[in-house]
């Protein structure tokens, strides 16, 4: 079912006003991780796909207003790599008055994508070799394109913006964790792996300063996993660009095309640029490292046993297994 923190008359009301759609039938749709989304039939029988968004968080900053102007940035990019023949890259639709996005309320913002009936991965699935030659191939056309996304991109910067929850996460471990039930569940694991994780936490700084000196940064995706990929007529599109931004190209490549992998030559091929394997292993620390940040920022604050707290639960479980794995 809907959150109860978006109002659907709300959300019905700024469709039809920002985008001229007047929704014959809103559907929730439960699908994804973080933001919500919703199937649309408007009244003439035309289907959309919409997108409600937290703008607090993560890499969105630290309030709403800087939420905002980063997806507007990130929404603005994927208009202007779509508008350059990269067919693959599914753009939202403009308001009537031209932007890629709507407020709604103080702490949401609304996009409108065309409705692709396709079929999907799950994000922990692995790509068959075609397939992964074919997304290198779009990665490949992607960061080629740079020219043309620098304008609007925004810089996605190799730093942990969440960095704070986990050292004061670190250095509360000897009190309860009083947020929800899986508070204390959170604070025992940390607990148990706290000096790994610090060691993991220099070593990725030190990876990360050697990577800084690394470059040029291209237009990334970000995020581009089996669960942001959709099979639709014999063709592969890369949705949920709202990571989209500059930044070294193993942010794209890293659990896709290992060192001295087929999928790296192909890459290096097309692009001209090799992979770095110190790069790469860079990016996967970061990943498992902000997957655990975030995580923690729900666990500890206020929250309820439902679906959506299992899997943050299962998540920092499992990013903190794999982060462990790159300090002895």
């Amino acid at each position: 079912m809907a959150p109860d923190a978006i109002d659907e008359r709300e959300l019905s009301h700024a469709l039809l006003d920002r985008w001229g759609l007047a929704p014959a039938r809103l559907c929730y749709l439960p699908v994804g991780f973080g933001d919500h989304h919703w199937e649309l039939t408007d009244s003439a029988g035309r289907r959309w796909f919409v997108t409600v968004a937290g703008l607090t968080g993560g890499w969105r900053g630290t309030g709403p207003a800087a939420g905002y102007a980063d997806l507007q940035a990130a929404m603005d990019t994927v208009i202007a790599l779509a508008g350059t023949g990269l067919e693959f890259a599914v753009a939202p639709v403009p308001t009537t008055d031209g932007p890629a996005l709507a407020p709604l309320g103080g702490e949401h913002a609304v996009t409108v994508f065309p409705y692709i009936d396709a079929a999907g991965e799950d994000l922990g699935e692995r790509l068959p070799e075609r397939e992964r030659i074919a997304l290198i191939d779009m990665l490949a056309r992607l960061h080629n394109a740079t020219p043309q996304a620098a304008r609007t991109a925004p810089v996605r910067r190799l730093g942990l913006a969440a960095r704070p929850v986990l050292e004061a996460a670190l250095g509360e471990l000897s009190q309860p964790w009083n947020g929800g039930p899986y508070s204390e569940p959170a604070r025992e694991l940390l607990a148990r792996h706290a000096s790994r994780v610090r060691r993991a936490l220099a070593g990725f700084d030190e990876l990360a300063r050697a990577a800084a000196r690394s470059g040029p940064a291209v237009i990334t995706h970000g995020e581009p996993h089996p669960g942001n990929i959709l099979r639709a007529a014999g063709k592969l599109y890369l949705i949920d660009w709202d990571t989209a931004g500059l930044a070294l190209p193993e942010r794209d490549l890293w659990a896709l095309a290992g060192a001295g992998s087929r999928e790296a030559d192909r890459y290096a091929e097309l692009t001209g640029r090799r992979v770095s394997a110190a790069v790469m292993h860079m990016y996967r620390m970061r990943w498992s490292l902000e997957e655990i940040m975030l995580s923690l920022r729900e666990l500890r604050g206020p929250h309820e046993q439902n679906e959506d707290t299992e899997l943050t639960w299962g998540v920092l479980a499992e990013e903190t297994e794999n982060v462990l794995q790159f300090v002895p």
